[in-house]
């Protein structure tokens, strides 16, 4: 059917054709009223035009806030009081400008405990090459007293090796008894592995009895009418509630049969729920065998992990004694192959072994010198810490926000200062999911502060919905800001949404529609003719044709009550204006 509203101009224009048309025919032509009567009434006058080819894009209109390209907050690393803070909102700073001190008596006294310690390490380094001389020393005095102890191996050699056997005797035992753990535990094991399979299958067949009892009880409440008694129940608790309070008009013999009919309601819930104790009990130790098979399960698995760690424990110790084992063998051996050389290279062995003391105490003095570097290395960081307790500006901006002032406790989880760089700002919209697919990175939008427009390029489209818009948030930068676009302003955004090219554009008022069907009327010759066409989108004026209608056919644009399809038209070309400057129509 015809829109219900009618464009009022074009309907009087018609109007007065036709009245002039009359006027013409009984004056100029000498025809009877009658019969210039009957020729107005077989044609209609109708203004035609052609479609043209060309394309729409549409516009659409978002709400944005407004927020700046870069925006630090300078968090402090330490906790300390603040000494001064006399950077205040608005004022603009540089990178690397200071901001405010805070105490560094904390830090100022780490750098001299850290100074201390790299004084006792350097002495640490004296004693080390002190000590140095002293084992050379003694490389000197074991070396000459090497003949004299040479006598006393002899002597020894028994009474060593049988204490060593006995190290070694007593290293097999351990290893015995662990190895004797180790399968008392793998037994133990496998008893609750046995336990464990049998309790899943209990734990699975309690599971079934609370599946089948509940069952029980549900079907047992559906036989006795337990919902349905449970509905009527809270219906009279309602209306007593409404009478009492009111709500529903009343008399005190009505208020007296509701009460009646809850406490009837009450009594007859109360006995089937008397009939379903029996079930619900079933169910209920039901509940409480599945859940007592849980605990057994979960005890058992517990020990089986318990034993895990003590085998590892086991295993690892058990390593260790092996470890232990091979040392000792080694040792024994050594000592063994010691005793039994001739007295030569038992005096060179010595020497050797004292040249070790030597050499570790060369290695204690490396290794002063290391501890030395790094007590210099704690210097160096108590300073940077010392560093810690002046603020600065990281980028150059304006200052958003100042959290301290002079006297208070700065914190690392509070921020002191808020500073953002606002030579370009970001302004945030949410778009539907359809209106997302249409825009692109880089695509110009127009953003309007109070009136005043600026030009922006969408930097980001949103791949999330914002759970509390439920929109897709789009994120777009404004190169050229001014004093307007204050942080966290709303502003009205514009962009170019859906598009359409390769169509035909007609007038939106030329289109009829019959249920769903879009149709207009077209001229052939004298006669107006219904076609059925397919559109797209639309604005105001204009809409878009898919199919059904070419640029050679004679469009009827104007309205009238008597056009239907074969009606008799006189047909008035309408010629389209030069300047047709359409903004969303391109050719």
């Amino acid at each position: 059917m015809r829109r219900q509203y009618i464009n009022i101009a074009k309907k009087t224009v018609s109007v007065l054709l036709m009245a002039a048309c009359v006027t013409a025919s009984l004056t100029g032509c000498g025809q009877t009223a009658e019969a210039a009567e009957e020729e107005e009434s077989d044609a209609i006058p109708v203004e035609v035009q052609s479609p043209e080819a060309g394309s729409l894009t549409l516009k659409n209109e978002f709400v944005g806030t407004v927020s700046p390209g870069e925006s630090v907050y300078v968090v402090p690393l330490v906790s300390a009081e603040v000494l001064n803070a006399d950077i205040n909102v608005g004022d603009t700073v540089t990178a690397g400008q200071e901001l405010c001190k805070l105490d560094p008596e904390a830090a100022e006294l780490q750098l001299a405990s850290a100074q201390a310690q790299y004084n006792s390490a350097a002495a640490g380094v004296q004693a080390a090459e002190v000590g140095y001389e002293i084992a050379q020393a003694q490389y000197d005095s074991t070396v000459a007293q090497l003949d004299v102890q040479n006598e006393q191996t002899q002597r020894q050699k028994d009474l060593t090796m049988y204490q060593m056997q006995m190290q070694i005797d007593g290293i097999h035992n351990g290893i015995r008894d662990i190895n004797d753990q180790i399968a008392d535990l793998d037994e133990d094991r496998d008893d609750l592995k046995e336990q464990k399979s049998d309790l899943k299958d209990a734990r699975r067949q309690a599971d079934q009895y609370v599946d089948l009892a509940q069952a029980d009880y549900d079907a047992a409440a559906a036989a006795y009418g337990y919902p349905e008694l449970q509905r009527n129940y809270q219906a009279a608790v309602a209306t007593v509630t409404a009478m009492e309070s009111g709500e529903i008009a009343h008399t005190e013999e009505q208020l007296q049969t509701a009460k009646d009919a809850l406490k009837a309601a009450d009594e007859k819930m109360q006995e089937v729920e008397l009939q379903l104790k029996p079930h619900q009990a079933n169910l209920q130790a039901a509940q409480s065998a599945a859940s007592q098979m849980d605990s057994a399960y979960e005890q058992v698995k517990d020990g089986i992990e318990q034993i895990d760690d003590g085998k590892a424990k086991l295993e690892e110790s058990l390593s260790d004694t092996y470890e232990s084992l091979g040392q000792t063998e080694t040792v024994k051996n050594l000592t063994e192959a010691q005793l039994n050389v001739n007295t030569q290279p038992v005096q060179e062995a010595g020497k050797r072994t004292a040249a070790l003391g030597v050499d570790s105490a060369a290695a204690q003095v490396n290794s002063a010198k290391v501890g030395a570097a790094g007590a210099k290395v704690g210097i160096d960081s108590a300073e940077y810490q010392l560093d810690m307790y002046t603020l600065t500006a990281p980028i150059d901006g304006v200052i958003e926000a100042v959290n301290v002032k002079a006297h208070d406790f700065a914190s690392p989880g509070n921020p002191a200062f808020v500073i953002s760089n606002k030579d370009t700002m970001t302004v945030t919209f949410g778009v539907s999911e359809g209106i997302r697919g249409t825009l692109k990175v880089g695509q110009k939008i127009e953003v309007d502060r109070n009136g005043k427009i600026y030009s922006a390029a969408i930097t980001e489209i949103g791949s999330m919905i914002d759970q509390t818009t439920g929109l897709f948030m789009i994120k777009s930068s404004v190169s050229t800001p001014d004093d307007s676009l204050l942080t966290g302003s709303t502003v009205k955004v514009t962009a170019d949404t859906y598009s359409t090219s390769g169509v035909l554009l007609i007038p939106y008022d030329a289109v009829y529609y019959d249920d769903s069907q879009p149709y207009v009327y077209v001229a052939e010759g004298d006669t107006a003719k219904r076609r059925d066409i397919e559109t797209d989108i639309f604005d105001e004026q204009t809409i878009t044709v898919v199919s059904g209608l070419t640029v050679e056919d004679r469009l009827i644009t104007s309205w009238s009550a008597n056009l239907r399809d074969g009606a008799v038209i006189s047909a008035q070309e309408v010629q389209k204006p030069e300047d047709d400057s359409t903004p969303t129509a391109e050719e």
